[in-house]
């Protein structure tokens, strides 16, 4: 580490902020970028809102994002980062800044590792102004912040490093991104016959106290279900809750039933336990899990939830509601042909999803011990290789 440097943030970057207000959401549009939308590193453009075109020149006022800016926020949320990617016509959400690299300074890629380290990490935390109602970062003085960087060439080689993970990681979302279209145009495919999700159906209600409960089982909250997304991309442990819980199987649907219309419905991977403001809906027969899947995650379920659900501010949808939908059913001479196409698919896609868990348990591994020099870009690549991914 005798080359590195000590820079601060404005020597190799310059800091915006974006407007601090929210304009009318629209469903299509520029993106509004959002705090939701940063996810572990990356920008999950599907929990990202739309501005109005006549509005977006006013919301680009101060910056307008581009390709390779780090994107970050600074009230609630913090140490969340992710890289602008290109193509994407963008305004920053309320409490979303971005950094713009001084590339002969710093690569982009790297400052995002290096954002993400645990070392910058508690730089944050240190810094932090903590508030009655949220937490946030003074954007007025984290230009001074401090930060020790290699030599370019060794940058871009811990960059290359690090982001091939998460290369074959967006590989992988991507091909699950086709399984859900290749698995809704099926569906669609059906007009045979009509009946209602409690004919095939049944939401099993097991509670469960998360203590009588092995600490690193899978638990699943809203927050871990992505918008309009079959596969179970993220999780949590059972130790990280305390109150009662929902149990569900592998082959389960999880349905998200607060706020119906943001459509979180997923398949479940194995078995663990859930919220409950989680449906678990399990099929009668094991054998047409896929075909419940496709069934309840698609649009037309969703609108029918939607429009029974109760409450303004805060809808909930039931068992009852979804129980009384009717779906499209195949019938008994198309029904093996159907479930053996759809389980192919599924089957394969939940393979590819738990590599992303193995590629970003390495990824996160590797992270602090390349970002703080105690491990050589050489050898990490040769962990990479060892670990068989």
């Amino acid at each position: 580490m005798s080359d590195w440097t000590v820079a601060t943030l404005d020597e190799i970057g310059q800091i915006f902020d974006g407007p601090h207000a929210t304009p009318t959401r629209q469903s299509v549009g520029p993106y509004f970028l959002n705090i939701a939308s940063l996810s572990a590193g990356r920008l999950d453009l599907t929990l990202s809102d739309h501005v109005a075109r006549e509005d977006f020149a006013k919301w680009t006022r101060r910056v307008t994002p581009r390709a390779d800016d780090l994107l970050f926020s600074y009230e609630t949320r913090l140490g969340e980062a992710a890289l602008m990617p290109a193509g994407i016509e963008a305004c920053l959400g309320r409490r979303m800044a971005l950094v713009r690299p001084k590339r002969d300074r710093v690569d982009p890629r790297f400052l995002l590792y290096l954002y993400l380290a645990p070392q910058f990490q508690s730089t944050i935390e240190q810094n932090t102004i903590h508030g009655a109602t949220v937490n946030r970062i003074p954007l007025n003085r984290m230009g001074a912040w401090e930060v020790t960087l290699p030599p370019l060439p060794e940058q871009h080689a811990i960059a290359e490093v690090l982001g091939a993970l998460d290369d074959k990681i967006a590989a992988n979302t991507a091909l699950a991104a086709t399984a859900d279209a290749l698995i809704r145009a099926e569906y669609a495919s059906l007009s045979s016959r009509r009946v209602r999700v409690s004919e095939v159906a049944s939401s099993p209600r097991s509670g469960v106290d998360p203590s009588l409960v092995k600490p690193h089982d899978l638990y699943v909250g809203l927050e871990h279900i992505g918008r309009r997304q079959m596969w179970l991309a993220d999780g949590g442990e059972a130790a990280e809750v305390t109150s009662i819980k929902s149990r569900f199987e592998a082959g389960d649907v999880l349905f998200g039933k607060l706020r119906p219309y943001f459509h979180k419905v997923v398949s479940a991977p194995r078995s663990g336990i859930c919220s409950t403001d989680i449906l678990v809906v399990r099929p009668k027969d094991a054998q047409l899990a896929s075909l419940l899947l496709a069934a309840l995650t698609s649009d037309a379920v969703i609108e029918e939830v939607v429009s029974a659900s109760e409450g303004t501010r805060m809808p909930r949808t039931s068992w009852k509601d979804l129980a009384a939908v009717e779906i499209w059913w195949p019938g008994p001479n198309e029904v093996e042909s159907f479930t053996g196409r759809l389980d192919a698919v599924r089957e394969s896609t939940i393979a590819v999803i738990a590599e992303n868990r193995t590629l970003a348990a390495t990824r996160d591994a590797l992270l602090p011990q390349l970002m703080s020099g105690k491990l050589r870009v050489r050898d990490a690549e040769d962990l990479i290789v060892q670990a068989g991914v």
